[in-house]
């Protein structure tokens, strides 16, 4: 089994491009499902769990399109399929910060920079 995502996480920020192919908000989300897979380490439903009390969307809605809804309105999610770069960039970014308030809340406060 490879090492929880939570302790990879921050080699993924500094070397995103190496792993996921296209650094898309598509792309990366991808990623992690297939990540959770191979490691053995399952996360994101636990993170899905974590992002429901921020009531930014709504709790049927599958954990990419909650990231989305910090952004977005709920009932007019843009096509990730049809981001532009910007709309990319911005989407992971939001991810990332995303991911590392949840570490850092679940897991208590580690360097993730590291």
């Amino acid at each position: 089994m490879g090492e929880p995502l939570r302790e990879f996480f921050p080699e993924l920020k500094k070397h995103h491009g190496i792993y996921v192919m296209r650094r898309t908000f598509e792309g990366t989300c991808a990623f992690l499902s297939g990540y959770e897979l191979g490691s053995g380490h399952y996360f994101l439903k636990e993170f899905h769990s974590w992002l429901l009390p921020r009531k930014k969307g709504r709790p049927e809605l599958f954990w990419p399109l909650l990231v989305l809804c910090e952004v977005y309105r709920d009932d007019s999610l843009p096509d990730i399929r049809y981001f532009t770069p910007e709309q990319d960039e911005q989407m992971v970014s939001v991810l990332f910060d995303l991911l590392d308030e949840f570490f850092s809340e679940v897991d208590g406060p580690q360097d993730l920079a590291s």
